[in-house]
């Protein structure tokens, strides 16, 4: 599954010159990085149904498969949620620093709009609005001056094993949705097992993750895919998702 993000997003980058952007607001009209790249991955005719450029009708039509783990769910609409289809993996963004949490929201808890706040993952928050103008900032492969190997783009979210069906507060809003834990998440926090979900110090619905007791499927810039271990050095974890902070990564992480 990430496999087949990673070659649609580096398919988007080759066809608009920048990476797809991670949409503007929680449960607003411009969606999320999934819904840019389905046209990549084969779903043309879902992105068709988005005639209004307003996702929130995409939320209930579809999930893609590639979106969904199937160690925990199918891609099928969730009842408790109204029926929208959730999502599996996010996004990665960056701290300033470890354990600081307000960067997720650059621009909504500090002094500046979202638009100026510098978000330094690959995927930012951004996007095309309904009068067809860019808004934000892009990210482009000239940006990840760390390097691709080096840079993560995507990974799988931490959920609570008894909530899988019936999604949760950071899992609620659906796979089409914009900037929102739903579909971004923060390497900030260190990633946990799904069950260490209510033993972990909080901060649960920002955190990557995975049904597994080891680790965790990450896909970075340079389209490969590789398994991290939970024990990783937070320090570590938080330089891969960022693009250009100049600092050291191990090859052995």
């Amino acid at each position: 599954n990430l496999k087949q993000q990673g070659l649609a997003i580096q398919m988007h980058h080759d066809g608009y010159k920048y990476f797809p952007p991670g949409g503007f607001n929680p449960w607003g009209a411009v969606g999320s990085w999934a819904t840019q790249i389905l046209p990549f991955i084969e779903q043309g005719n879902l992105a068709s149904q988005n005639t209004s450029k307003n996702v929130d009708t995409l939320r209930y039509r579809g999930g893609p498969t590639i979106f969904f783990c199937p160690s925990r769910r199918g891609p099928e609409a969730n009842i408790s949620q109204g029926g929208r289809f959730l999502m599996d993996y996010a996004a990665s963004t960056p701290a300033d620093r470890p354990n600081s949490w307000d960067q997720f929201w650059y621009g909504d808890t500090w002094n500046m709009t979202w638009e100026k706040a510098p978000y330094n993952g690959v995927i930012v928050r951004g996007g095309v609005d309904q009068a067809g103008n860019f808004r934000g900032s892009k990210s482009k492969i000239a940006n990840i001056t760390d390097g691709t190997s080096n840079t993560m783009v995507v990974g799988e979210k931490q959920l609570s094993p008894v909530r899988y069906k019936t999604g949760d507060w950071h899992d609620d809003a659906g796979w089409a949705d914009g900037w929102d834990p739903d579909v971004v998440r923060y390497t900030g926090f260190a990633p946990n097992s799904d069950r260490k979900y209510d033993n972990q110090g909080g901060w649960e619905g920002y955190r990557f993750g995975s049904s597994h007791s080891s680790g965790m499927n990450i896909l970075l810039a340079d389209g490969s895919v590789r398994f991290l271990g939970f024990e990783v050095d937070l320090t570590i974890f938080n330089r891969l998702g960022h693009r250009e902070d100049g600092g050291t990564i191990p090859g052995d992480y």
